[in-house]
């Protein structure tokens, strides 16, 4: 056994004769003190009879919380995201927010923006209710295509369709730094990074299968089994699959999808581990394209409103499918005390291709009223996606005089390759509308044009070195980076190839004081560097972004009990900043580069575990956001698009004593008027809202010990089936979308 940071095995079991009980129990027990990952210890005394009327003290459990899970409850104690070494959330001089399996489950989240409902700083519904992607902001930017998944960045691009979602079954928990990451990631944008952490092989046995349904209807079947291969648990596995094809809150609209995901772990000893993995999602949904006008979803139409079950596209015509895989593995090897390496490696691919009839996104209506009836054009995607990411690091960790080090030196390198071909019927090439009050199907529509077709391959590779210093109740965390970022752009339409090289250094200084009594003050200052993919509407490459924030703040953790409450004030000043134009028929996504952005704002994030029967979670964020430059005048001065200035949630969790088995949690999340028009129209303003979640579940083993193991669960999401729009991005066309209404699910599990 060892009390090397980062070195516990999942589990220690020992049997103890009464001669040496109560020295090794206590030996046992101020050793896990030592360690750096939470423990919890638990023993059970018999009376054996033998040669001395030995007292055997039975198998001692000590189970450990690690950086990446598996989570005790909806507190988590430990991360890498923030340092790639394994620290305390509460040393971390940057606001840092974890969602557990737990809560996931709990809260029945069916995506990574569902799981993030509760995360201060962080918009999960920017573009409304889409089955397809998980659209995040995080303190105001996009993150879109710059998604991560254990630590390495998942292939993606903010203009391709191909860009994957990752299914939150096969997640062990979902991170986010706030902040700028670059001094460690590089590729990571300013407001923050999201980190998915995907579930590993185990040494314990542990089984579950479960299905489940909606009130929309449909069907989602789910598997989970890890455990030992052998016996000395050298060998582990995990196997997890998920099959849905569940109906949802349009009219015609089927979310189908097939994910596998097997993982094999070899540990021949303490100090080594490699784990192998792989990865298969498959998407094929009819999907309604979400493109609706304002005047009948956020303005009145004549007509009457839109109602959130119409579909709007053509359910017989066209389609949409996505495949996505990665294989990797990561590996790590502690030399002795001192000196640990480890490697992580991963290839991904995302191929969509796509073929819709849909609301036009530029001009609805025909005549100059508003009416039923609305104009449609046709569009065609084909993209693929791609990224090959390698990430070693070698960590030392040493004493000069009174300083404990942490000492971390890597590299990193990213391959990564956006293929897209997009097009739009013109105007001159009829499309038949639809009248949302008598919407007709099965009809013939012209196929789109590729009328965008580019290819682009970026090259980065960092090098970065980070000391974590210790001394007495200080820590200091101190991290430089260097990049060197090639890209290459090619647009077959236009026939023009575009190169840019973007080289950056990007730091970071934080210092934290821990006191006794479990607070600690911290203050840290980071910078960002974001090279992206794409181009502007003018065709032009996009230049790297930078930032820096400066970040003073406040941790609790008990000393006794189970929390952790955050307070953070930062001030975030983004340069290079995009500016959307359109939606246009011939380019949907379209930015021009030209801003420079300011963000102030306050968060607070508590999770506690008050009693055994209550889990409380509470969160704020203030912003107060300014575009203070951008070729666009209607910006200057006013707020950045989609950021809310106040959002606020409480989630409760409650295990009644009186009723064994049964757990009730309801939750309220409230977010104040935000702007997604670039022209900042006043009627175009997205209104507040304010929702609410309930939840129940039952363990059947509390009726009959048969039923050991099966457990029933409802969720309702948006209880009082709140209609709101989520973004309307002009008055003309079909540019809005509704958020997700209410939306009953319930499931069926088994575990053993």
């Amino acid at each position: 056994m060892t009390s090397r940071q980062g070195r516990q095995p999942d589990f220690w079991k020992a049997t103890l004769t009464n001669k040496a009980n109560s020295r090794l129990r206590g030996a046992l027990l101020g050793s896990t003190l030592l360690c750096s990952t939470y423990v919890s210890v638990a023993a059970q005394e018999q009376q054996i009879p033998g040669n001395g009327n030995e007292t055997v003290l039975g198998t001692i459990v000590v189970q450990s919380e690690g950086p990446t899970g598996p989570d005790q409850g909806i507190v988590a104690k430990r991360s890498r995201i923030a340092s790639k070494t394994d620290t305390s959330i509460l040393e971390t001089p940057q606001a840092v927010s974890v969602v557990t399996r737990d809560q996931m489950e709990a809260q029945g989240a069916n995506t990574v923006s569902e799981a993030l409902r509760y995360t201060p700083g962080v918009h999960p519904d920017p573009n409304g209710y889409d089955i397809r992607y998980d659209w995040l902001y995080v303190r105001g930017f996009n993150a879109y295509g710059t998604m991560w998944l254990d630590g390495l960045v998942v292939p993606g691009d903010p203009s391709n369709y191909a860009t994957p979602s990752i299914n939150p079954y096969s997640l062990e928990r979902v991170e986010v730094i706030k902040g700028p990451a670059s001094v460690l990631y590089g590729r990571a944008i300013p407001g923050g990074l999201v980190n998915q952490v995907s579930k590993r092989p185990q040494t314990a046995p542990q089984r579950e299968v479960s299905i489940g349904t909606s009130a929309f209807g449909g069907i989602q079947g789910s598997l989970d089994v890890t455990g030992p291969i052998t016996q000395d648990g050298e060998w582990s596995y995990r196997l997890l699959g998920q099959g849905r094809n569940m109906h949802t809150q349009v009219d015609h609209e089927r979310d189908r999808q097939i994910m596998i995901a097997p993982s094999l772990t070899w540990s021949p000893g303490a100090d080594t581990s490699l784990t192998l993995y792989g990865y298969h999602q498959h998407d094929k949904p009819v999907f309604n394209p979400r493109f609706y006008p304002a005047y009948g979803t956020l303005l009145p139409n004549p007509s009457g409103q839109i109602p959130r079950d119409v579909f709007l596209g053509d359910p017989d015509w066209g389609g949409f499918q996505r495949d996505y895989y990665h294989l990797g593995y990561e590996f790590e090897h502690a030399f002795d005390e001192t000196w640990t390496v480890r490697q992580n490696l991963r290839y991904g691919r995302s191929d969509q291709n796509m073929d819709l009839v849909l609301v036009n996104p530029a001009f609805t209506f025909a005549g100059p009223i508003p009416s039923s009836e609305l104009g449609r054009v046709t569009a065609i995607s084909d993209d693929w996606t791609s990224a090959f990411a390698v990430d070693t690091q070698l960590e030392a960790k040493f004493d000069t005089g009174a300083l404990d080090h942490t000492a971390l030196l890597g590299i990193d390198y990213v391959h990564g390759v956006s293929d897209t071909n997009f097009g739009n019927t013109p105007p001159s090439v009829p499309v038949t509308g639809i009248d949302y009050l008598d919407p007709r199907y099965g009809l013939d529509y012209p196929v789109a044009p590729v009328t965008a077709s580019t290819r682009q391959t970026q090259d980065q590779i960092g090098f970065y070195l980070q000391d974590q210093v210790r001394y007495g109740g200080w820590l200091g965390t101190f991290g430089l980076r260097y990049d060197m970022s090639d890209f290459e752009s090619e647009n077959r339409i236009s026939d023009r190839n575009i190169a840019t090289k973007d080289n950056a250094v990007t730091w970071r200084a934080g210092l934290t004081h821990l006191f006794d009594n479990g607070f600690a003050p911290y203050a840290s200052y980071s910078t960002a560097f974001l090279p992206l993919m794409g181009t502007d509407i003018n065709g032009e490459a996009f230049e790297a972004q930078t930032a820096e924030q400066f970040e003073v703040g406040l941790k609790y953790e008990p000393v006794e009990g189970r929390g952790m409450i955050s307070l953070s004030f930062f001030n975030l000043v983004h340069e290079n900043a995009l500016t959307p134009v359109g939606p246009r028929p011939a380019n949907p996504i379209g930015y021009l580069q030209d801003g420079k952005q300011r963000i102030r704002g306050i968060e607070i994030e508590g999770k506690y575990e008050l009693t055994p029967e209550i889990d409380l979670l509470a969160a704020y964020a203030y912003s107060n956001s300014e575009v203070v430059r951008s070729t666009n005048a209607a910006a200057v001065g006013n707020e950045v698009l989609r950021l809310p200035e106040h959002q606020a949630s409480l989630w409760m969790n409650y295990r009644p004593a009186a009723v064994e088995g049964l757990s009730l949690s309801a939750g309220v999340r409230y977010m104040s008027s935000y702007q997604t028009d670039v022209t900042y129209l006043d009627q175009l303003r997205i209104p507040s809202r304010t929702l609410v979640d309930v939840g129940a579940a039952y363990d059947l083993g509390a009726i009959d010990p048969s039923f050991e193991g099966t457990r029933v669960q409802l969720n309702v999401s948006n209880l009082f089936d709140e209609k709101y729009v989520s973004h309307c991005l002009n008055l003309t066309g079909g540019s809005c979308n509704y958020g997700a209404g209410r939306t009953i699910t319930a499931s069926l599990k088994y575990t053993w």
